[in-house]
């Protein structure tokens, strides 16, 4: 109990400043009854994220622990409300530890946003049930969108619905698609996305289909380029950006050792091909974006990269299949709570 007490104070000790304030003026903690501070209501949150499992083992925790005596649909309500307070306590935490910067200043109003999924079973299952859609501020952390559907629909950007002018898209290779582009381009929005073998054929200014990598051959480790393409839709052609980035000897070697799990498991004994072998010697990305060096483009997909590893904590670490997904604000709630319990760790 004393350890447990310990630790407890000394994740306190890293809240970033004006926490707890922040839980009354976000409208977390409103009534000073059974939770009376922003203390005793962040280890509410985080007995039900954890050893709580739901409402009613989180109300027995909350009395045995001497906080207070509450019922099932008490600790609902106050855990429902917490979504606004965790988001600003993530944003924060992050941003104070580097794990989220400052945009920069050449996308001057645009908002970034970073697209993925997650595959989870229910309690009990050996297989994937369901797939949660996301779509997060990049710099803030703030929820965009947030989807629940079967396994059966695809990794794509038709699924978000929020995006429009002045947002900018980040996804990796599951995204990048003809379609996902022109849905994009369709709401006005700007997109950043990861480029690999088979995604769609590019041509040049003539119409004729080339191999964008021969573009890069002269790149040495560690250098920069980029290349203009175009991509056939409806029968009219639109233009692509390339930025490409040289990948280190040892960048190349790791990439090459997650490419052969990726095959082991999928694949069996079936080989990369060469395609493969040839792209895992770069970084491609296509941007809608023009005018800006193709170092900054690259910088600006490996923040994402940054943000994608934080978000891969919570499978290892807490698991996702307890995600309420009835109510929204009880949804993001737990979203914001586990990714919070993710930067604790």
């Amino acid at each position: 109990m004393k350890e447990e007490k310990a630790s407890f104070e000394h994740l306190l000790s890293v809240m970033p400043e004006g926490w707890e304030d922040k839980a009354k003026e976000l409208g977390a903690l409103q009534r000073g009854r059974e939770i009376r501070n922003a203390t005793d209501l962040l280890r509410l949150v985080f007995l039900y994220l954890t050893d709580g499992k739901s409402f009613s083992g989180t109300a027995a925790l909350l009395k045995l622990a001497g906080i207070g005596s509450m019922t099932k649909k008490a600790v609902f309500t106050r855990f429902q409300k917490c979504a606004g307070w965790l988001q600003w306590l993530c944003e924060n935490i992050y941003r104070n530890n580097q794990a989220i910067s400052e945009p920069p200043s050449w996308l001057g109003d645009k908002k970034v946003y970073l697209v993925d999924s997650s595959d989870e079973p229910v309690h009990g299952s050996d297989k994937a049930d369901y797939r949660l859609h996301y779509a997060v501020g990049l710099f803030d952390l703030g929820m965009k969108e947030m989807a629940l559907t079967g396994t059966g629909v695809g990794e794509k950007l038709g699924n978000f619905k929020t995006f429009g002018k002045d947002d900018l898209v980040i996804g990796d290779r599951a995204y990048c698609s003809k379609q996902g582009i022109e849905y994009l381009r369709g709401a006005g929005s700007g997109y950043l996305l990861r480029f690999g073998t088979r995604r769609f054929h590019t041509y040049d200014e003539r119409g004729r289909e080339v191999n964008i990598l021969g573009c890069f051959k002269g790149l040495q480790p560690g250098e920069s380029g980029e290349a203009a393409g175009y991509y056939e839709y409806e029968g009219e052609y639109q233009p692509l950006r390339f930025c490409v980035l040289r990948k280190t000897k040892e960048a190349e070697r790791k990439g090459l050792e997650v490419l052969e799990k990726t095959r082991m498991r999928k694949h069996g004994n079936k080989e990369l091909s060469k395609a493969q072998r040839a792209y895992n010697r770069y970084v491609v990305v296509v941007t809608s974006i023009t005018e800006v060096a193709p170092e900054l483009i690259l910088e600006l997909y490996r923040q994402r990269r940054q943000i994608d590893l934080v978000f891969k904590r919570l499978k290892p670490l807490f698991g996702c299949h307890e995600i309420p997904v009835h109510i929204e604000q009880s949804a993001l709630a737990w979203f914001y709570g586990k990714l919070l319990l993710a930067a604790f760790c």
